[in-house]
């Protein structure tokens, strides 16, 4: 009986296949670092004065995308209990961030800026109808010169959505816990 029921159940799961399809609302995100432990203690930052990046294409550009960003990134720290200041002196920690797509960047030049590979391949994606978008954040300490905690987000997008920037910014702090 024992054999039976273990012979049903091998062929019952040899019917189960599993295929991956990449969904154009995919998104892959790769960290370094911790970064409840970077900023533990720590209340105002700022915005890095030399790492932000723009590699967006005009369309984007002319609907304020990177404007857009950096208000949804100020209100995603803001609802977590952190305060913005334009004092780098009172600052205590900078924020440095890149946004492009791959037509103005590629993985590899990605890469070699931020030391990040996100790996996102189009699959089951019309790439005439998309861009691959990516989205990095740096967290830099006053006394510090590398980065203590870094993200890249990467996915497909229709270069006309720019309302999901919210939704994004909220999946790569998700780990970032709300101060007391």
């Amino acid at each position: 009986m024992k054999y039976l029921l273990t012979f049903v159940l091998l062929l019952t799961l040899n019917g189960c296949v599993t295929e991956t399809h990449q969904e154009k609302s995919t998104v892959n995100l790769v960290t370094t670092g911790d970064i409840n432990t970077v900023i533990t203690g720590r209340t105002f930052f700022s915005w890095h004065p030399d790492i932000n990046a723009n590699y967006l294409n005009k369309k984007l550009n002319k609907n304020d995308t990177e404007e857009k960003f950096i208000l949804a990134l100020k209100n995603e720290l803001k609802k977590k209990g952190f305060t913005y200041t334009d004092d780098l002196q009172k600052a205590d920690f900078y924020i440095g961030y890149g946004l492009g797509i791959d037509t103005k960047i590629s993985d590899d030049q990605i890469l070699n800026k931020t030391g990040l590979s996100a790996g996102i391949e189009p699959h089951s994606i019309d790439e005439n109808d998309s861009d691959k978008a990516s989205v990095f954040i740096a967290i830099y300490l006053p006394t510090q010169l590398t980065p203590q905690w870094t993200i890249l987000a990467q996915g497909y997008t229709d270069s006309e959505q720019t309302g999901s920037m919210d939704e994004l910014l909220q999946l790569m702090f998700h780990s970032l816990e709300e101060k007391n």
